[in-house]
């Protein structure tokens, strides 16, 4: 679709659910529009008939050509209306290029796979792809949602704390993301030419070897931290404990800034706290579990990744409310009476919607 200029556009409407929803933290706003744009840049290499070379990198010509203007954001909202194109990009890569990113974008929000795979049918360029839209979905505790809009105001797409996993099924299939588990560590060593990143192993304090697929290496760059969780298929050695991961599929920073609490929705339950409620995650001894704890709610969760963790406090909260708020008093003792009141205090309960 084009604008009033003639140019090709589409815009991003960000979306908090808040009263302050025309305003947006930079480091969100920024997050979306860097991976937007490497999402156009790798969607250029396939309309312009080019492969992927082994370290991702894109020539400066395509990224020239497959830039992303913005405009400036409209009021009474955070839209955001951007142009693509850069200098010398034919007309008909741009309506390609855009008629690929609908397509995926449409296939991630249905949770079409098949859509998605034929979209672009390269699977090292698609799983690239796919790795950088994902950078513009919001996590599993996330408070803003993202639609993507044309330029006739027509909406083709919305980005939403399901689009992770929904991006996930689409690069790992079903039965490989079944056995995969979660292995977290510090990162000690790269080595690009044979693909293999080695972590130092709390549980075994040993470094282990992780064998990682090209397109994966992108998210190996881009989380150089210290901290890492790797996601694989584990190889155990004589004793039972994980020695190496091969078939790696996912590696990202361990994510341990707080957890921000306001509404809870387990089933056909939801919850909305009175203020806000903020959680400190943290690792256990062995690093491998991130935990979130409050003595007075009677919260006690733990996972292996973030998204995890918001899935067991959520089922959590559910239990606790069932089992104490809604019970009389007559059947609680005196310290379950006290978390009663205590969960009646920080929350309500509210009909779905509301």
């Amino acid at each position: 679709m084009t604008n009033l200029d003639g140019k090709t556009a589409f815009s991003l409407h960000i979306e908090t659910g808040t009263d302050s929803g025309d305003a947006v933290p930079a480091a969100v706003l920024a997050q979306i529009l860097t991976s937007a744009q490497r999402s156009f840049e790798l969607i250029g290499v396939h309309v312009e008939g080019r492969t992927i070379q082994q370290r991702a990198r894109i020539s400066a010509t395509t990224r020239s050509r497959f830039q992303l203007v913005c405009r400036l954001p409209v009021p009474g909202c955070y839209a955001v209306p951007i142009e693509l194109g850069g200098n010398d990009l034919l007309a008909e890569h741009i309506t390609a290029a855009m008629d690929v990113f609908k397509k995926i974008t449409g296939g991630i929000t249905r949770r079409d796979s098949d859509a998605i795979n034929k979209a672009m049918p390269d699977v090292s360029l698609r799983h690239r792809v796919l790795e950088a839209i994902r950078g513009m979905t919001p996590r599993a505790d996330a408070k803003w949602s993202l639609k993507l809009w044309d330029a006739a105001n027509v909406e083709f797409g919305e980005f939403n704390t399901e689009s992770d996993s929904a991006i996930r099924a689409a690069i790992v299939p079903a039965d490989e993301q079944a056995q995969s588990q979660v292995v977290t560590g510090y990162l000690t060593n790269i080595n690009f030419t044979n693909r293999i990143v080695t972590i130092f192993y709390p549980p075994t304090k040993r470094e282990m070897d992780c064998v990682y697929d090209d397109a994966v290496e992108d998210l190996l760059i881009e989380n150089r931290r210290d901290l890492i969780q790797v996601t694989g298929l584990i190889v155990l050695d004589d004793a039972g404990t994980p020695k190496k991961i091969t078939n790696v599929n996912d590696i990202r920073e361990l994510d341990l800034s707080p957890l921000l609490v306001d509404t809870i929705k387990v089933g056909k339950l939801m919850l909305r706290a009175k203020q806000s409620i903020t959680l400190e995650p943290a690792t256990d001894e062995t690093k491998q579990l991130v935990c979130v704890t409050h003595a007075e709610l009677g919260i006690d969760a733990f996972a292996r990744t973030r998204d995890a963790l918001v899935s067991e406090l959520n089922e959590q909260m559910g239990m606790l409310w069932q089992e104490y708020a809604l019970a009389q008093d007559d059947a609680l003792d005196g310290m379950a009476i006290k978390m009663k009141q205590a969960l009646l205090a920080a929350f309500s309960e509210v009909a779905h919607g509301a």
